[in-house]
This record gives structure tokens, sequence and C-alpha cells, in this order.
């Protein structure tokens, strides 16, 4: 069994799907013999619904989706080489990429059957963003192969995601620019014995260095924040994934019990009608006996008065 075309096959399929053909295959993989496939496929979690649109869009739009991919490889080389001009316009262009590609997403979601919500859509986004940093989860996508989200970015300057909409609207107005300074006056040229005399030091920068020991400790609570979120986010889809696949297992353990009490009804009511021709068949039996019987007698009493009328008895 090529287990890879298994997984692209299943990550194809819709999630209700997902669960029924993933334990045909392992089911066939354990007649196969073929115990590390049986283990690998059973260990395949059922997608989001979020995941499967992104498979989903991948497939339909491959032109589209090695363009995000590429994205990201400009995006990766300029964090890279410290391209600070470079990353904004990228950063710039991604949010407005990811944001068409989204809602494409969506559409071809709602196109296949499966209705999308906008906590949907800002996973798909979130998605989006996290293929922009991970190269080997990219080529996963591309291949039909991404089992699992991949993380969030962590510390990628550019490669965060956009703000909301909502966000977007509380967000406060940029302040109104300075008026420019008056230039300065030219300073008198300090006379020869002003020059001879060293200039005094200025004072300690203590105010900037405060600055910069609080902005690299928020920065640092960013990053731990970042993570965080990110590990809260990867847990809350295990747990999705987890009841999605618990909810399909109590939904085919119903449609089992329901199909078993319609066999049992089925045999009761076969029961019931064996039943009743057994009577019918009991008393057509003792019918048909008791006839036997008395033409039997009759028989016998034609064959003796046969006899008497052959002897002359009678």
């Amino acid at each position: 069994m090529d287990v890879e075309q298994v997984v692209t096959e299943l990550y194809g399929l819709r999630p209700a799907q997902f669960v029924a053909a993933r334990d045909a295959y392992v089911a066939r993989a354990r007649r196969e013999k073929d115990t590390a496939g049986a283990r690998r496929i059973g260990s395949l979690r059922k997608p989001t619904l979020a995941l499967w649109a992104v498979g989903l869009f991948a497939r339909a739009r491959p032109g589209e989706a090695e363009g995000l991919l590429r994205l990201g490889a400009q995006l990766r080389t300029a964090h890279r080489e410290l391209d600070g001009a470079r990353l904004r316009a990228l950063s710039r262009e991604q949010h407005k990429v990811i944001d068409a590609l989204a809602r494409d997403t969506v559409r071809l979601a709602a196109e296949a059957g499966e209705r999308t919500t906008e906590s949907v859509l800002r996973e798909v986004e979130r998605i989006f963003h996290a293929l922009l940093a991970d190269e080997e989860a990219g080529r996963q996508w591309l291949a039909g192969r991404l089992t699992a989200a991949p993380r969030s970015p962590v510390g990628f300057e550019g490669v965060q995601p956009a703000p909301s909409a909502a966000a977007a609207a509380r967000k406060p107005p940029e302040p109104a620019a300075l008026p420019p300074e008056p230039e300065a006056k030219p300073k008198p040229k300090p006379s020869a014995r002003a020059k001879r005399r060293p200039e005094p030091e200025p004072p300690p920068p203590a105010r900037d260095a405060a600055a910069e020991r609080r902005a690299r400790e928020r920065e640092g609570r960013v990053r731990a924040a970042r993570r965080a979120a990110a590990e809260a986010g990867a847990e809350r889809e295990r747990a999705e994934a987890d009841l999605a696949e618990a909810a399909g297992a109590l939904e085919r353990a119903r449609s089992e019990a329901e199909a078993a009490r319609e066999g049992l009804r089925a045999l009761q009511l076969r029961l019931e009608a064996a039943e009743k021709a057994e009577g019918a068949a009991q008393k057509y039996h003792h019918r048909a006996e008791s006839a036997a019987q008395k033409a039997g007698k009759a028989a016998e009493a034609a064959a003796r008065r046969l006899r008497a009328e052959e002897t002359g008895d009678g």
C-alpha cells in the first residue's frame, strides 16, 4: 500500500467522510500484514474544516498556491538579510494576498457543500500566514499531504497575521504631523582660549538606556505571549479534532445501533410470520392426518366387502 498516496486521498475527502475512509484503509493494511502502514494511517487525525478548506484550495488553485509559497520564500530571505524596507513592502503585500486567498478558499468550500463561519475564515488566514514561514509545511500543503495546521510563526517580522477589521477599527488615529522645527542659528566660533578648554562630556543617556530596557522587556513579553497564543491555538485545534472524531464515532455507533434495531424488528416480523405459518401448517397436518385415517378405514372396509363378495360369504 502506498501510504503517502492514501494520505493525499484521505485529506482530499470532506471531513465527514474522513474517519470511515481512514478506518477502511487501516483494516485493509492489517489484512495485508502492513503493520507500519496501518499504524501510520491510523494515527492520522480528522482535519478541521479550515485545514480541509486550505487543502482544497491547493488542489483547485495550484498556481496561486505556488505564488503564496514564493512570497514566503521572499519574506524569509528579507528577514535573514535584515532588509527592513523589503520586509515592510512584502508584509503589506502578504496581507492583501492572504485576505484574497482566504476568501477564495471559503467560497470553494461553500461550492463543495461545506458551510463556513467567520472563525473558520480567521483560521484559514492563520494557516496561510504560518505557511509563509514554514517551508516544509508549504511543500506538504502543495502536495496535498498537510495533515495538521503549522504553528503560527513567532518572532518572524513581516509574517504576522494582519489585524482583524474590528482591531483596525479600534486602532487610534495617527498623530498629526508636527510642524518643522526652526532652523538652528549658527553657533559663534569659539575664541582661542575657549578652544584650549576641553569640552565637558555629555551626561550618560540614562533615560535612553531605561527606555531600551523597557523595550527589550516588552519585546520579551510579546514573544512569550505569541508562543503561548500559538500553543493555545494548537491545543485548541487538537481538541477540536478530537471532538470532531468523537462526534464521528458517536454518529457511526448510533447508525450501527439503529441498523441493528431495524434488523431486530425485521427478525421479529419474520419470527411472527413463521410462527403463524407453523400454526397453519400444524392445523393442516391434523386435518390431513384425520382424513388419511378415515380414508384408511374406508379402504379396509371396502376390501373386506370385496373379499366377502368374491367368496360368496355375503
